[in-house]
């Protein structure tokens, strides 16, 4: 027989099906062993996800204050990380990219000293750059969705729509925005991971019951 020529043979059929049924079983056993280590912990990530609901309501309702809290932070972080970055520019003064990273650090402390000192502005600055970044995006979005005229391209070009009037409100009435917006986007953004980790820790924890339900109903062998 030609070297490379597949037969047909019983035998060959059989060792491709124990190849196969052995392949799933191994699946299904890590499947089940990855399941059944979440299952344990799932009470944590319920736990972390009440935690993160509760957390997000309590941003959502202070706005304000979150949204001075965010700034004063923001500012600490670009402080501390500007005067990283100069320290790292002395220490390595013979690289070629000295002065670069000097110049960022230096930027970074103006940037973060200029948020601490003026966190009423900073806020306004965010806010401007989130709503210009909205009115873009949302422009782009729809256009793109009437040209290319993809599957489903209505709901982008809607998509699009909602973004660019958000953005233009935002923009718009930037005086009294600022002051609330980032809280509010910060307390929903915790609201929905929260959510998710809720709904992931109940999902496992009841497909793991499902699992197990059927294992038990399973006839011995």
């Amino acid at each position: 027989m030609p070297a490379g020529t597949i037969t047909d043979s019983p035998a060959g059929e059989k060792e491709l099906d124990m190849s196969n049924v052995n392949f799933f079983d191994l699946a299904r056993n890590r499947f089940r062993t990855g399941l059944a280590e979440l299952d344990k912990k799932w009470g944590w990530y319920f736990a972390l996800g009440v935690l993160l609901v509760v957390l997000g309501s309590i941003a959502s309702a202070t706005a304000v204050g979150t949204t001075m809290l965010s700034v004063v932070m923001l500012g600490w972080i670009l402080l501390v990380g500007g005067a990283g970055l100069i320290a790292l520019s002395f220490v390595a003064s013979k690289w070629s990219g000295f002065l670069l990273t000097l110049a960022a650090g230096a930027l970074h402390v103006i940037a973060g000293f200029t948020l601490l000192s003026f966190p009423r502005s900073g806020a306004v600055a965010i806010t401007l750059m989130v709503g210009a970044i909205w009115i873009g995006a949302g422009i782009y979005r729809a256009i793109a969705s009437m040209v290319m005229r993809f599957p489903n391209w209505g709901w982008h070009l809607v998509s699009g729509i909602v973004s660019f009037v958000v953005g233009a409100m935002l923009v718009r009435g930037l005086a009294t925005t600022s002051l609330w917006f980032l809280g509010l986007y910060l307390g929903v953004d915790l609201i929905i991971h929260g959510l998710s980790w809720i709904t992931f820790a109940l999902r496992v924890h009841g497909l793991a019951r499902e699992l197990a339900i059927s294992e038990e109903r399973r006839p011995a062998a």
